[in-house]
């Protein structure tokens, strides 16, 4: 039995709203973690996180009415520069948000937490891209079909 396009579509879009959905909500709990363990973070950073943290959902909206390759975008791009940032500050960097390195305290287990499942979703959320980006698109709604 051959998968049909829509059939892949819906899958996609089955595994991707979840994922995009915990990452906006893990991102806000992880963000309120930073602004407490980290004293000296700067507070005019959140409101410019927060709508590029936003730019996953609307890709996946892009994605749900037909625009594969913008819906891709739009979710590729912050999650996988948050995975490369999030890696480097949070596992592979010295410093104090370092989850290794991380002194104690009440809040280390739970910025533990959220940076672990923040690289999870923000991997996911890369794969459910590159599926995106393989699957046979109808050209006639895909806004960069050739």
């Amino acid at each position: 039995m051959e998968q049909n396009s829509s059939d892949f579509t819906r899958k996609l879009l089955l595994w991707g709203g979840p994922i995009v959905g915990a990452h906006f909500l893990v991102v806000l709990w992880h963000l309120v973690l930073v602004l407490k363990v980290q004293p000296g973070f700067p507070r005019l950073a959140i409101p410019l996180l927060i709508p590029v943290n936003l730019l996953p959902i609307a890709g996946l909206i892009a994605f749900a009415e037909g625009y594969h390759k913008l819906g891709g975008i739009l979710i590729i791009v912050p999650l996988g520069i948050a995975l490369v940032i999030g890696v480097n500050e949070h596992f592979l960097s010295p410093g104090t948000d370092n989850v290794f390195h991380m002194p104690s305290g009440d809040l280390r287990l739970p910025f533990q937490a959220s940076a672990v499942v923040l690289a999870l979703l923000e991997g996911l959320g890369c794969w459910v891209c590159f599926r995106i980006f393989t699957q046979p698109t109808d050209t006639r709604r895909d806004l960069y079909a050739n």
